[in-house]
């Protein structure tokens, strides 16, 4: 319909605004971005919780002569990784050699560890002194993140269920804990275990949830822009991506 294509249109603009204003990368572009670094130098490479998603797909570097392992509990979704070396196990348990791994890369996970200590132990275990462990995750003080927490699970998985109609895809949504997602309990618990915080980004995106609703939408690129904006909101971002060192 042309009046709603014109409102849709409207709010596709907001989000252009919002970007040229806030001169914010997306967070994934950072993330992407970190990877790249750290993947030049390295041999052997850990893509924790990558699901049937291709380490190439969120790094765009040659990966020629890399070992990529692709680590998922899930072995479902595992079976569609493109990857030739899988491992269905969880963080915490990793059947590798110890000081075997230049880098552990991991997107979207970390919100839905239950043993986040017991994660980052395995992490040091396995890595190289000087090895990095490179995350995205959403931050739990963010209103997303709230919002996320406080709703029941049964209402993520009908949300799920509906959007599988739609499309034919296979999502399944997984509880979130939200154990590592604020900047104070990254830094206490990466000390903790044995990590320096080398890099703790936080990040501001266009809002996404509103994007069909005009009025509404701008509302919400103006409270985005005013987190982006005001140093001292760092802590309520959307997103936090950073990067550990092993000690």
């Amino acid at each position: 319909m042309p009046i709603l294509q014109r409102l849709l249109d409207m709010n596709r603009a907001s989000n252009r605004l919002f970007y040229r204003i806030s001169k914010r990368d997306h967070y994934m572009a950072v993330y992407a971005r970190l990877l790249e670094e750290a993947v030049r130098p390295a041999r052997t490479i850990i893509h924790l919780g990558s699901g049937p998603l291709g380490f190439g797909e969120v790094c765009h570097v040659p990966l020629e002569g890399k070992t990529i392992w692709a680590v998922d509990p899930d072995e479902d979704a595992l079976a569609h990784n493109p990857s030739p070396n899988r491992l269905c196990a969880s963080g915490e348990a990793i059947p590798l050699p110890d000081a075997s791994v230049d880098l552990i890369a991991s997107e979207h996970l970390l919100e839905h560890v239950q043993d986040i200590e017991g994660l980052l132990r395995e992490s040091h275990r396995l890595l190289k002194p000087g090895g990095r462990f490179i995350f995205t995750t959403p931050n739990f003080l963010s209103y997303s993140g709230i919002a996320t927490h406080f709703t029941p699970f049964a209402a993520h998985q009908a949300v799920m269920r509906m959007l599988n109609r739609t499309d034919a895809a296979n999502r399944q949504p997984y509880p979130t804990f939200f154990r590592f997602n604020t900047v104070w309990r990254i830094e206490k618990l990466a000390q903790a275990a044995g990590f320096d915080v080398a890099q703790l980004w936080t990040g501001v995106d266009h809002p996404t949830y509103t994007g069909p609703i005009p009025g509404l939408h701008q509302a919400a690129v103006l409270a985005h822009l005013l987190l982006d904006k005001v140093e001292l909101l760092a802590p309520f971002r959307l997103t936090l991506t950073g990067v550990l060192v092993k000690k």
